[in-house]
């Protein structure tokens, strides 16, 4: 199974990359975060 989180710095993003990097749920496993700004 894959998965892609996107807005992995917020909140909800990083307690859930975080439990699910502790379950190894998945082995390969990749983190992205766009950033808009001025």
């Amino acid at each position: 199974m894959r998965l892609l989180v996107t807005g992995g710095a917020g909140f909800i993003g990083s307690h859930f990359v975080r439990y699910w990097c502790e379950k190894r749920l998945e082995e390969s496993k990749a983190y992205f975060e766009a950033q808009y700004g001025e």
